[in-house]
């Protein structure tokens, strides 16, 4: 299974930028729309702009106990509903918690709401899951983002080490950025604009990699071509002078199979004439 969803995906990279320039500000804000409720992180639910790829991790641990009970782990009718099934199982966030979540209306918030009852645990709700599978789930189920398990170390998690595979985990190692600032709001035809661009950009790209990349090949196939000739050259200039090494008209050892032919029928004209 693969989590592919980037319809709201948003730069990180660019938040981390803007927050680096200017240290205190405001900086872009994220929505606090997104995500399917049932999968929304609390910091989501808090009305939190400022989150991290912790949102995803939360994602991953809701549908990881989804697999393990064959139903929504978190089925929350709205936003404070939602909170209090997750506080069910988190339990009341610390004050840490709630500085973590980075929202001006967290304390409000969860100020309206029943206090939640003390956090059953995990094995009594999974009463069929393997330890190891709780315990991958209770890193992913922080209530505080900065607590959970990144993808990285997700991967090397021991429940999930029989799939885990480095060598088809690759990371990035750049940052990606995205074209078309995703702060600004354009109109049609210039979004449609800016999409066409990239697109004929990236396709220009692609050709000139192919080109160079058949010049290397074509390049590598002459390289290969005169060397052989040259390896070649030196043994047909040698075989007349290995075919007539032996008397009697018997050809060399190790002569071809052409020099050895000629030299039998030479033989036998010469024994048919009398010499």
């Amino acid at each position: 299974m693969k989590v592919a969803d980037f319809g709201l995906a948003r730069s990180v990279a660019a938040l981390e930028a803007e927050a680096a320039a200017s240290p205190g500000g405001s900086g872009p804000i994220l929505t606090d729309y997104v995500a399917t409720r049932w999968y929304r992180a609390p910091e989501i639910l808090l009305g939190s702009t400022k989150y991290t790829f912790g949102v995803d991790m939360w994602s991953a641990g809701c549908i990881l106990a989804e697999l393990l009970s064959g139903r929504p782990a978190f089925p929350g009718s709205s936003t404070l509903n939602q909170l209090d099934r997750i506080m069910e199982v988190t339990g009341y966030p610390s004050a840490a918690d709630l500085a973590a979540v980075a929202s001006p209306f967290a304390a409000t918030m969860l100020e309206s709401l029943p206090p939640p009852p003390a956090a059953r645990p995990l094995r009594e709700l999974f009463p069929g899951a393997p330890p190891e599978a709780l315990d991958l789930m209770r890193r992913l189920l922080h209530f505080s983002p900065s607590m959970r398990l990144t993808a990285e170390e997700a991967l090397r998690h021991p429940y999930v080490s029989q799939f885990h595979n480095p060598a088809e985990e690759p990371l990035c190692e750049h940052t990606v950025s995205i074209p078309i600032d995703d702060n600004v709001r354009c109109g049609i035809v210039e979004y449609r604009d800016k999409l066409y661009g990239e697109i004929v950009k990236r396709k220009k790209e692609l050709r000139r990699r192919m080109r160079e990349r058949d010049a290397a090949k074509a390049a590598a196939a002459a390289g290969g071509a005169s060397a052989g000739a040259v390896r070649a050259a030196p043994a047909e200039d040698a075989a007349p002078a290995a075919e007539w090494r032996c008397s009697g008209g018997s050809p060399a050892v190790g002569a071809s199979q052409p020099a050895q032919r000629t030299a039998a029928a030479g033989g036998y004209a010469a024994r048919s004439r009398g010499y």
